[in-house]
């Protein structure tokens, strides 16, 4: 009987403040959207370092028929010189692996990696053959053997894949820092919202509260009808919040960065990975929206 009668409080409660229960939940959708969007930007982080936890090579071109701009070639490598770098990257201990990679074999590989658009107009020579080379401490002696090796004969150019690696994990960083920023102040705003509507609705039914106290109500009786409406709306903010990050991740992992994705640059993400991160916000608005209720109702609403 009891459970009944706070229920259809509850629904009475929602169906008097329509409008600012709407409001509510907007406002909600919205900031659990920006924090699971957090969320699952950091779980695109997680699987992009896993992706390429040791799997970072220096890459050594090779002077060719075409250089790098300010190139200090002066001819095409010699098999002669080739071989002689070979042997001294193989006999330095600070290399573990070395992988030599011609220039039809580079051609083939450009073809792949590039997005198809430009891979069309690549034609065998433009990449040059190069040294792929597996170091046993990249951030350790990378700069040391790129300089050492930099000015060794035949060699055009050092690169070191983390660079362009270090760039991407800016650009996520900052991209999950400012939707948990954006979802902060959202939320706050959420919460200041929260508190108004359920002050207006205690005063609204301040004299149904006063007989429920008369007939022997608990205080905690009177508040757990504004609770439940706080979390509803709290909930079904989480639900749209959850369709939010999955339209989200369509348009801007599946959409925007869809040929990295195809081409296992950027590693993608199922409907498993939006569901937690979505679900955790969920979560997390569900139990602001409990603990905002109660201090209202606690600090400043007299049931």
């Amino acid at each position: 009987m009891r459970s009944s009668f706070v229920m259809s409080g509850v629904a009475t409660g929602l169906r008097r403040n329509m409008s600012m229960t709407v409001a509510l939940v907007l406002n909600t959708a919205i900031a659990l959207a920006f924090a699971g969007g957090a969320l699952l930007v950091s779980k695109e982080i997680t699987k992009f370092k896993a992706n390429y936890e040791n799997k970072l090579n220096v890459s050594i071109y090779l002077c060719g028929k075409t250089n790098s701009q300010g190139s200090s070639c002066k001819h095409p490598i010699t098999k002669s010189e080739r071989t002689a770098l070979q042997e001294r990257l193989e006999a330095d201990a600070r290399i573990g692996s070395v992988t030599y990679v011609d220039e039809r074999a580079s051609y083939e590989r450009g073809k792949k990696i590039l997005p198809p658009e430009d891979a069309k107009f690549l034609t065998p020579g433009v990449l040059p053959a190069l040294f792929i080379v597996k170091l046993n401490d990249l951030n350790k002696d990378y700069r040391a053997v790129a300089e050492e090796f930099a000015q060794a004969v035949g060699v055009d150019d050092v690169q070191n894949q983390s660079d362009s690696l270090k760039t991407l994990l800016t650009i996520f960083d900052k991209a999950r820092v400012g939707a948990a920023v954006v979802a902060i102040v959202i939320m706050v705003c959420a919460m200041l919202l929260m508190a108004n509507a359920i002050q207006v609705a205690a005063n609204q039914r301040r004299a149904e509260t006063g007989i429920m106290r008369l007939v022997g109500a608990s205080r905690w009786m009177t508040e757990l009808p504004f609770m439940i409406e706080a979390v509803i709306s709290a909930a079904i903010g989480g639900v749209i919040a959850i369709i939010l990050v999955w339209v989200g991740k369509v348009l801007v992992l599946d959409g925007i960065f869809k040929q990295q994705v195809e081409h296992n640059v950027l590693p993608g993400l199922n409907g498993n990975d939006v569901l937690v991160a979505g679900g955790v916000g969920a979560l997390i608005g569900i139990a602001l929206a409990a603990v905002t209720a109660f201090i209202t109702l606690r600090a400043l609403v007299r049931l």
